[in-house]
């Protein structure tokens, strides 16, 4: 889950960063913001799992779990990050 889930999220949120600010701008809903909140909160979803599936296993399962945990938590610092871009900046400058 570590490894499918947040650089899936972080992708789509990526491709909807291009196309929502349009959509912010002309409704006066931030968009993009709900988008990326939601996706974060899919991601921290596949890092819990990640996480929590590794009791019980191989030290060589036991390193693939913590490899995608890490890798997760990359994702979910990127998707904070643009999330935190998206809130402070306003969609209608260009």
């Amino acid at each position: 889950m570590g490894l499918v889930v947040p650089p899936v999220a972080w992708a789509v949120t990526t491709q909807l960063g291009q196309i929502t600010p349009y959509m912010d701008c002309r409704q006066n809903f931030p968009w993009t913001v709900a988008f990326c909140a939601a996706l974060l909160a899919a991601s921290i979803a596949g890092v819990v799992a990640s996480r929590t599936s590794s009791a019980g296993l191989a030290r060589s399962e036991r390193f693939i779990t913590d490899a995608g945990f890490l890798i997760a938590l990359a994702f979910v610092l990127a998707l904070s990050l643009q999330g935190a871009a998206t809130m402070l900046l306003d969609p209608c400058q260009r």
